[in-house]
């Protein structure tokens, strides 16, 4: 009988404070709770950058924006995030720590963005104001001290899949392309028969939990306008990308099949699998020095990008 791999270290302190988690009836009051016990993951590390939240004024609403600068001086580069949460949890509050951190460990000035979540819009809003985040990037570059050539966009899970179609709509588009995009264990198949999410490894993320938010995703409109992600016909010409799986997520294969793909669609394309790992580790980085490391081992595979032109 196989055994099942040991958690990496600092994930079990992780999965206790999850689950620890009081229960919350309902959509809005999960919500909520993320947000009030955000700081739960923290456990004392408070990475040093300084964040404010702002937003873009857009018709009939306003998209919330947090921006984690860490300093430095000269143009700095930039990274566009948009968070997980199965397209209906999530939010920039609940997901601070992950984005402070990548900040400090890229020294990019970070904007998360706070997109309509599901099912209170359709997709195709919530995509659109992660594409207004990104071009609000570029244009707000010289007021944010960014080099305009090294803006980059991430996305962890359904933001990981929100990210590549935004990079996908600039091109489409004829727009400024982003310098690299920097994927976390993402949803790429959404195809609730996958054979790998039953009996799967994570502690945290089930199969009930992967169908719901795939119902709720192609409910939305979400295979609307483009096909998952690993059956995108029409990945050429997307920015070097850099790919993060989690060992024991039962997303792990579709990360390794989306990599493939676009590999063999001319894109320069890495992968790594991050052993011991969960889905949503990033959110770990406070209580594991292992979720850390594998945060700025994914810096590093990007560093060039990050670097000055002229270096």
């Amino acid at each position: 009988m196989d055994e099942t791999p040991p958690l990496a270290e600092g994930i079990a302190r992780y999965v206790e404070l999850f689950r620890a988690s009081p229960p919350a009836a309902g959509l809005p009051a999960m919500r909520l709770s993320g947000d009030l016990l955000a700081d739960r993951f923290a456990d004392g590390y408070r990475p040093a950058v300084r964040s404010f939240d702002t937003a873009i004024a857009a018709p009939g609403r306003e998209i919330g924006l947090r921006i984690h600068d860490p300093g430095g001086g000269g143009l700095r580069p930039a990274i566009c995030y948009f968070h997980g949460g199965g397209f209906a949890l999530g939010s920039i509050a609940s997901f601070d720590i992950a984005t402070a951190a990548l900040a400090e460990a890229s020294g990019a000035v970070l904007a998360s963005v706070h997109y309509r979540r599901l099912p209170d819009a359709p997709y195709r809003e919530a995509q659109a104001d992660c594409d207004a985040g990104y071009g609000w990037l570029i244009r707000q570059a010289s007021t944010l001290a960014i080099d305009p050539g090294r803006i980059l966009v991430a996305g962890d899970s359904a933001g990981a899949l929100m990210a590549l179609a935004c990079a996908a709509n600039a091109r489409d588009a004829g727009g400024a392309i982003p310098a690299a995009l920097l994927l976390f264990y993402g949803t790429f198949a959404m195809d609730a028969d996958r054979p790998s999410y039953h009996g799967a490894a994570d502690p945290l993320l089930n199969r009930e939990r992967i169908e719901a938010y795939i119902r709720l995703f192609a409910g939305s409109g979400g295979l609307a306008d483009a096909p998952a992600p690993v059956d995108r016909a029409d990945l050429a010409g997307l920015p070097r990308t850099h790919i993060v799986a989690a060992g024991l997520d039962p997303l792990c294969g579709e990360a390794g099949e989306l990599a493939e793909r676009m590999a063999a669609a001319g894109v320069d394309v890495t992968h790594r699998i991050a052993p011991g790992m969960i889905h949503g580790f990033l959110r770990a980085a406070g209580v594991s020095a292992a979720a850390r490391d594998e945060l700025n081992r994914a810096v590093a595979a990007i560093g060039p990008l990050l670097s000055p032109r002229d270096h």
